[in-house]
């Protein structure tokens, strides 16, 4: 029997209204629910429910379907000091808590440990996530890295880890193998540090910064993101040349992590030929209550005048500008830069006027999708954005304030009733306002105003309030 398009198959299992029946149904299904139940594994828990998937993840029909996995334990205390474990003592205590009716007792070791058992199983899996800020710190995590490592550290085409320097360190001096690796991700710690500075410094130059660059030549994206107040100056510093960088997420605190940005400007610079995305989220850390903590990031931005290559030719942009006037001035002169390629633009947290928001979309004619802060939505907001965008896809509005009055919002659509907007194909639309969503009756009333939209923030539909956040 030939074997049926995947198109196919989808509206056939959806008839089937329980998908543990799926598997029943021919050889075909039964392939098609393990990949799709089995596919992504996510551990965020440590529970029985946990610990069965584990243990289901040792029969290799399984393993192998495994393509992703996401390891985020919760934080839990680490067994009693003892002896190293064997790998029979390992299965009997795993057994045995398998049987209890109670997970209280069990730990952050005993999680790594049953995963240790069968990772060497996961042979086919391309992309790896963990984030280790959540083990306590005095947990060695090297021999769990090793036994990744070698399992399918060369396969890996994904590799994102989250957690303290000192994390970092003992991932480095695990000896990643990851020949495949395409996209990389670094997240520092979200709590305050506690190593001394100088410590934390050799780790990023000594470390960090060598591993990086061992990946350097096949890299196409890379995202490093602190949650804390780490120097990431000098790790910048020590970086080289990306020949295949296409897309770099950056987020830190700028008054915090670069008290130096030379690095940084020369990273933006030197490989502006390939650069295709750039996410800027540098927000200073304490702006909300000085907003002159800003004048360095502003300055900053300001300073790329002289390097005219920096942020150009870019097809997506995401950036913080400040609230400060020369951060205004400087994403001009990166939207002009990318005038005739820029195809998704996000200016976060910085509510524009009208005015600006004129000013910034006027160039960017091919714009397909758009999310902004504004200070108000009006009938002249989206009749400007119909006008300057008539290709736009998709559109995110978050608009300063509280919820406007039912009166109000019954104002604003019948004047944008009275001309609707029939030949603008915006197709997705989301709105928020005071800090969340707009009612769903309130976004059928604006959808009745775009009749070419069909979808809600971001969800592809129009029947729910669920939300794809950017």
């Amino acid at each position: 029997m030939p074997e049926l398009p995947s198109e196919v198959i989808l509206h056939i299992l959806s008839f089937i209204p329980v998908p543990e029946l799926i598997p029943g149904v021919n050889f075909q299904f039964y392939n098609y629910y393990l990949d799709a139940r089995y596919g992504s594994i996510r551990i965020e828990s440590i529970d029985h429910r946990t610990f069965r998937l584990i243990e289901r993840l040792k029969d290799p029909v399984v393993a192998r379907r495994v393509r992703r996995l996401v390891v985020r334990p919760p934080t839990l205390p680490l067994a009693p000091t003892g002896p190293p474990h064997n790998a029979r003592a390992t299965i009997r205590r795993f057994l045995s808590f398998m049987t209890r009716v109670a997970p209280e007792w069990l730990t952050v070791e005993d999680i790594i440990d049953s995963l240790m058992l069968v990772l060497p199983r996961l042979g086919n899996l391309t992309h790896f996530e963990i984030e280790t800020w959540d083990i306590p710190p005095e947990m060695d995590l090297q021999p769990f890295f090793r036994t990744a490592w070698t399992a399918f550290g060369e396969r890996l085409v994904s590799m994102s880890i989250a957690g303290r320097p000192e994390t970092f360190y003992q991932f480095t001096s695990s000896e990643p193998r990851l020949f495949s690796c395409k996209h990389l991700g670094l997240q520092f710690t979200r709590e305050l540090d506690t190593m001394a500075s100088a410590a934390v410094t050799d780790i990023l130059v000594n470390s960090v910064a060598p591993f990086i660059n061992g990946l350097a030549t096949q890299l196409e994206s890379l995202r490093i993101w602190s949650w804390s107040t780490l120097d990431l100056s000098t790790l910048f510093l020590h970086l080289g040349a990306f020949p295949k960088l296409r897309r770099f997420h950056l987020r830190a605190p700028f008054n915090k992590a670069f008290p130096d940005p030379t690095g940084l400007t020369r990273l933006l610079e030197d490989n502006a030929r390939t650069l295709e995305m750039i996410e800027l989220r540098l927000n200073p850390a304490g702006s909300a209550m000085d907003p002159g903590i800003e004048n360095a990031l502003a300055e900053w931005f300001a300073s790329h005048s002289a390097q005219p290559t920096v942020l150009s030719d870019l097809d997506s942009l995401f950036i913080y500008p400040t609230t400060h006037a020369a951060g205004f001035t400087a994403l001009m002169m990166y939207v002009g830069r990318s005038a005739g390629t820029l195809r998704s633009l996000a200016v976060k947290d910085r509510y524009l006027t009208l005015g600006e928001v004129q000013s910034l979309v006027g160039p960017l004619y091919g714009l397909r999708t758009l999310r902004l802060n504004v200070r108000i939505w009006d009938v002249e907001l989206f009749r400007l954005l119909e006008k300057s965008l008539p290709g736009l896809k998709s559109l995110s509005l978050y608009v300063g304030g509280s919820h406007p009055h039912r009166a109000a919002v019954e104002t604003l659509f019948n004047e944008m009733q009275e001309q609707p907007m029939s030949s603008w194909d915006l197709q997705d639309i989301g709105v928020w306002q005071g800090g969340s969503e707009i009612p769903l009756s309130t976004m059928h009333l604006l959808a009745r105003c775009i009749p070419s939209v069909h979808g809600f923030w971001g969800n592809g539909h129009m029947d729910s309030d669920m939300k794809i956040y950017d």
